[in-house]
């Protein structure tokens, strides 16, 4: 801006030196349209601030190395090609609080598209900061509050462990009741009144001298559990959320529950109870929400 006043401040004097030796009508002309410029500057200024408007939209849900852009569309109604508006967009990084600002030129009604860098899992939120609104001369600039933002969840991808769980190590050695009686495990027990009476026990009935039935039993599972370590590492916390998810699912697809439980540096650890696929992509939005605790170090 403060260019094109010098060049407006040059361009005055020269009109004014060109009228002092030449008081035509060209030399009256070019001298009006130079005076009523910066009026004319600055209403445009004020008309484009108060038709002003601007909005950020994102894709929700984006995999890692995946394309995608942050799209600023600037709108106005009435006479668009009459202002520059400069953008400043801040953008978060939740787990580490890491901040980058992209700036931003539109002229007139436009939408401009903003690359997204996924190459890290992660909740990214992303506001307008500040917005400058300029007349088509670059004379006068006016700010413009704008509230507006969005979030970009990057999702990590599945990765392979080195080692796949043994599902056998999660077999319980315990009994539960079961809901079906077709069952080949069963417990006894005494009969209450109300008992079926096809579940009598007859030949524990006849040793006990007293009426005995069966109760369907069957194996259940144990507890199993799934530890997710943070680490300010970015590369090395993409390998472990990939491998949880792939563990996880695994788990899932074998119809066993189980827990994930984050171990977030000198903090208390945090669980999630993992029932469903549901409850799993829950799970994932939480912890790329989470703040990365900064890791303390001895200094000796």
């Amino acid at each position: 801006m403060f260019k094109n006043r010098l060049l407006y401040i040059v361009a005055l004097l020269g009109t004014i030196a060109f009228f002092l030796f030449y008081q035509q009508w060209l030399a009256w002309f070019c001298l009006g349209i130079l005076l009523l410029m910066p009026v004319l500057s600055l209403i445009m200024c004020l008309f484009s601030k108060g038709v002003y408007m601007l909005t950020l939209t994102a894709p929700r849900n984006v995999k890692m190395g995946d394309n995608a852009v942050l799209k600023m569309k600037v709108t106005q109604k009435y006479l668009p090609i009459l202002s520059i508006s400069r953008v400043d967009i801040l953008v978060t990084e939740k787990m580490t609080g890491n901040t980058k600002t992209y700036r931003v030129f539109a002229q007139g009604e436009t939408e401009v598209q903003i690359p997204i860098d996924t190459a890290h899992c992660g909740a990214f939120r992303m506001e307008v900061q500040g917005v400058r609104v300029y007349d088509l001369f670059g004379l006068f600039c006016t700010k413009k509050n704008v509230k507006t933002a969005c979030e970009v969840l990057i999702q990590p991808i599945r990765r392979i462990p080195e080692a796949i769980p043994d599902l056998n190590g999660f077999k319980a050695k315990t009994l539960r009741r079961s809901q079906s009686p077709y069952t080949e495990i069963y417990d006894v027990r005494d009969y209450v009144i109300g008992d079926p009476i096809k579940n009598i026990h007859w030949k524990a009935s006849a040793k006990k001298d007293a009426l005995m039935v069966k109760e369907p039993q069957e194996e259940c599972f144990g507890h199993a559990r799934v530890f997710l370590e943070f680490s300010e590492d970015r590369d090395i916390f993409d390998r472990r959320m990939g491998e949880l998810l792939f563990t996880s699912d695994y788990f899932l697809k074998k119809e066993l529950p189980h827990k994930i439980r984050v171990l977030p540096p000198m903090r208390r650890e945090i669980a999630f109870d993992i029932q469903s696929q549901r409850d799993l992509d829950k799970a994932v939005i939480r912890i790329l929400n989470m703040k990365i605790p900064k890791e303390e170090t001895d200094e000796t």
